[in-house]
């Protein structure tokens, strides 16, 4: 993940760390059912870790976690909260998703999360193929992402922010007084996009899901949210209006 813009920055430090037990809880009772190991045995990368509190998190549900961030000043963090808490089954990376998945990485992780990261990425179809290089077969990706066509725009709540060509979205987004350049943020899948990366990796079974319990999810103790859930349950194309995509994928044996 490049840098991330001022707002989003700021506002993900105070709700990760309030929300980070609950985010790790998830991925770990999300991604369980489909691996062949319990999550407490599993070697877990999260891809794009920012501050790190989510991978600090997994560590205590997990074997061991890998954090891969690019951002130095999140990268500092990172290390700094690594050594408070003590972790040491836990690694951090200064290291872009560009140069990682190959050589000593591939096939080497149980568990690989991508949480809000893609939609920050240009060449997503190489994320991808970087997730599938560095999982074991039978391991599981963990995929979340906004969907574009969301009416408001997940990193700066700005209505239809999301819809608009980017010179326009920037404009629109430097008139709020929120950020100076929408371009880092502006890589959201729609629906039809995300099914189709998804297509050209034929070594990922990938299906949407729900999360695995909906109450550890933001805003998942409200009525409104179970009642959508439900309704995805029972209908699959209403992913296509949904707020953000949840992606399972398991490595297929070769």
């Amino acid at each position: 993940m490049t840098d991330l813009p001022e707002y989003e920055r700021s506002l993900r430090m105070v709700e990760r760390r309030t929300l980070a037990t609950g985010f790790a809880r998830q991925i770990a009772i999300t991604t369980e059912p489909f691996l062949d190991l319990p999550f407490r045995d599993a070697r877990v990368v999260d891809l794009g870790c920012g501050y790190g509190y989510t991978a600090l998190e997994l560590a205590g549900l997990c074997r061991e976690v890998v954090g891969i961030e690019p951002n130095g000043a999140l990268a500092a963090e990172a290390t700094r909260l690594a050594a408070e808490g003590g972790a040491d089954n836990f690694t951090f990376r200064v290291q872009g998703i560009g140069e990682f998945g190959h050589g000593d990485d591939a096939g080497s992780f149980d568990v690989a999360v991508l949480d809000n990261v893609l939609e920050h990425l240009d060449d997503q179809p190489d994320a991808l193929e970087r997730i599938a290089s560095c999982l074991r077969p039978g391991g599981v990706a963990y995929i979340l992402v906004p969907n574009r066509w969301w009416p408001i725009e997940a990193h700066y709540a700005l209505p239809f922010l999301a819809w608009l060509p980017l010179p326009l979205a920037t404009r629109y987004l430097r008139w709020s007084g929120r950020g100076s350049d929408y371009t880092d943020a502006s890589y959201a899948p729609s629906y039809l996009r995300m099914r189709r990366l998804l297509a050209r990796r034929p070594d990922l079974d990938a299906r949407f899901t729900v999360p695995g319990d909906v109450s550890l999810a933001e805003g998942g103790g409200s009525r409104l949210y179970a009642l959508g859930v439900s309704a995805l349950r029972r209908f699959p194309a209403l992913w296509a209006i949904s707020k953000a995509f949840l992606v399972v994928a398991v490595k297929k044996q070769p």
